[in-house]
């Protein structure tokens, strides 16, 4: 019949309203993942870094009462998100997920936990007077080995020679980042080290309490935990006050004055880590575990160039390098533990070349178990933003 071609394979299909529309509903939900993502990685970085501007000698060099600020910052406009739009906070009110908050939940679980992340907290953002935002940000990097330690004594990994080879490249980056520090400080290294292994004792009881029908999303950690580790601090503030001069002048109280002459900026700060930890919770909703270690990824080596371009901060060749090195083997780790069904067989090549093509079954939604990091939060010295299933408050 003239004109009528009989449809064969190289006949293109109709384009169904339904195949129109699951392909713009797919788009969307892309495009709003990674604005949810830009957005959170750029807060993050960004939170770090202001952190350090605040704290420099000249402004505001008070680091806990700048963290006290935070938590309760965070607590309140928690709680007054909680009243506005309840469906954030899926641990309180979806039924499928539900936590009953008892006071033994309060007192057995999140209690320690606030404790160590409070000090985690303190320590972190200490050490900010005396080295360098990339400085530090290249020693956390080295967590991942020390979790992964932790993790080995109390049972919650076992040994693997493909893990430890990755762990072994990391932590000899690791040392090369600090040999080449230009302006080293003994005492920013030793805070810093305090610090993560607060980070590290936060992390293991997480993984140890906070499990199966304990498991809280991330605005509501924020909420249950900040008011903690407000408490927390308070206790290190009352023992400055009974001992004076107790922890040197990184305790000390700043005065009515300091407080009036940097108002304005202390409120953007403490806005910023709210922010913070709401663009973590909705970029959870909206992504998934590669997506999530990728920002991770993407937000450590923002904060080190922010650092150098916009505080001026000295970095030297070999810190390059080997920062470089850090975000590979980092990479790698991640990759291991957010994919550890292809790794186990296919090998450490062929784990990679299955993922990369696309063939993979993740063992769990927690991108932050890979990273070895966990938490959302005021995030100052950030790290990555909690699990969708677990969070914690890393930037």
């Amino acid at each position: 019949m003239p004109g009528f071609r009989t449809p064969n394979e190289s006949t293109p299909l109709p384009i169904t309203r339904q195949g129109s529309e699951d392909v713009r509903a797919r788009a969307f939900g892309i495009l709003r993942a990674l604005l949810c993502g830009t957005i959170m990685v750029i807060f993050s970085a960004g939170l770090i870094n202001f952190n350090k501007y605040m704290l420099h000698p000249d402004r505001f060099p008070f680091p806990m009462h700048l963290i006290l600020m935070h938590t309760v910052f965070c607590s309140s406009f928690a709680g007054l998100l909680f009243t506005v739009q309840p469906s954030l906070f899926p641990s309180l009110t979806d039924p499928e997920r539900k936590v009953t908050v008892t006071p033994a939940l309060i007192l057995n679980s999140c209690l320690p936990i606030a404790v160590a992340y409070a000090g985690n907290l303190l320590f972190s953002n200490l050490a900010y007077l005396y080295s360098s935002v990339a400085f530090l940000q290249m020693m956390k990097e080295g967590n991942v080995a020390f979790i992964y330690g932790a993790s080995l004594v109390v049972g919650l990994e076992t040994f693997r020679w493909r893990n430890a080879g990755v762990l072994l490249f990391i932590i000899i980056a690791t040392v090369a980042n600090v040999e080449g520090e230009i302006n080293f400080s003994l005492t920013g290294l030793l805070i810093q080290g305090v610090s993560q292994v607060f980070e590290v004792l936060r992390i293991i009881l997480q993984s140890i309490i906070l499990t199966g029908s304990g498991k809280l999303d991330a605005l509501t950690y924020v909420m249950v935990v900040m008011p903690l580790c407000f408490m927390s601090l308070s206790c290190v503030m009352l023992a400055r006050w009974l001992v004076p001069g107790l922890g040197g002048t990184g305790l000390v109280a700043p005065s009515a004055a300091d407080v009036i002459a940097w108002w304005p900026l202390l409120l953007v700060n403490c806005s910023l880590a709210f922010m913070l930890n709401v663009s973590i919770a909705l970029f959870l909703k909206y992504s998934s575990a590669v997506a999530m270690v990728l920002a991770g990824l993407v937000k450590d080596a923002l904060v080190v160039v922010i650092s150098g371009a916009f505080l001026h901060e000295a970095i030297s060749t070999t810190q390059r390098f080997g920062f470089i090195a850090q975000l590979i083997g980092v990479a790698i780790w991640s990759t291991m533990k957010t994919f550890p069904l292809n790794f186990e067989e296919h090998g450490f090549v062929g784990g990679f070349v299955s993922v990369c093509s696309g063939i993979f079954v993740p063992a769990s939604r927690d991108p932050f178990e890979s990273r070895g990091k966990a938490g959302p939060a005021v995030l100052h010295n950030v790290q990555a933003p909690p699990p969708k299933s677990e969070a914690s408050t890393k930037p």
